[in-house]
């Protein structure tokens, strides 16, 4: 067990997202847990954060699964000693117009989109009231408007928003903050699956950048340096707060 030094769990830590912000609060010196279900990917990114002289550890995690996120968490605050942030980032995307989803699609999205940040947030709050620590929920600009086929994904992260504002009212008595970030169109995973279903991925990805008015879309570590930022003290007073991150794409009227 070390003790002493700050300690962060990342929810879908493995890929996109997730593994830009467990290398950046590695890179400042954070004991970074990176709780994913790609072992591959996890235990990787797990050897390169070692190799870079941090200390990491990959725990293989469901966060759908309520019985494996205590001990996936129970895990962790035993090996680091403590727990000082706790990323909520693990998800999936469903494209499906929404009489077409399925019961099965719109309880699978919830689930790990809703349910697990619940569950995960539910089982790290003792340890991050010793701390005085934070949760950050990764969002999407989806829970504040709207792409056609998005109905279940857009429930869920709105929901998102909903227990980011809850749970910052409920844990303020014991200092504990909670601040949900929106990303726009961000270069990972869910965006890959995406293109790949596309007859033109190029030009599918040249359009997304046309539609951003900084030009561009977004790279996972637009996110995690903000994910960062919300856990220090120049941050000391932000919680209950949506912070979206798309490069202008909400500003812009659709006219």
């Amino acid at each position: 067990m070390k003790q002493s030094q700050r300690a962060v769990f990342v929810t879908g830590g493995a890929y996109g997202i997730g593994r830009a912000t467990a290398q950046c609060f590695s890179s400042q010196g954070y004991a970074v847990t990176i709780a994913d279900i790609d072992e591959s990917r996890g235990k990787m990114l797990e050897s390169q954060l070692r190799k870079s002289g941090g200390n990491a550890l990959f725990i293989r995690t469901d966060v759908c699964d309520e019985a494996n996120v205590t001990e996936s968490l129970a895990q962790a605050i035993t090996e680091w000693g403590q727990l000082d942030v706790l990323v909520n980032n693990a998800g999936i995307e469903l494209y499906r117009r929404t009489d077409e989803s399925t019961s099965e699609d719109w309880g699978g999205v919830i689930d790990t989109n809703l349910r697990g940040p619940f569950l995960c947030t539910k089982y790290a709050f003792t340890a991050l009231c010793e701390t005085k620590g934070s949760i950050i929920n990764i969002a999407s600009v989806q829970a504040l408007a709207c792409e056609p086929n998005t109905a279940a994904y857009a429930t869920a992260k709105a929901g998102l928003l909903a227990l980011t504002r809850a749970a910052a009212l409920d844990f303020a008595p014991f200092q504990v903050r909670v601040n949900a970030i929106c990303p726009g169109a961000i270069q990972t995973g869910m965006m890959e699956s995406y293109l790949a279903t596309q007859s033109d991925p190029k030009s599918i990805l040249s359009s997304f950048a046309g539609s951003i008015p900084l030009g561009r879309v977004g790279e996972p570590d637009d996110i995690a340096w903000v994910v960062y930022f919300l856990t220090t003290d120049a941050a000391a007073y932000i919680t209950g707060a949506t912070i979206v991150v798309d490069g202008g794409l909400l500003a812009r009227l659709a006219i």
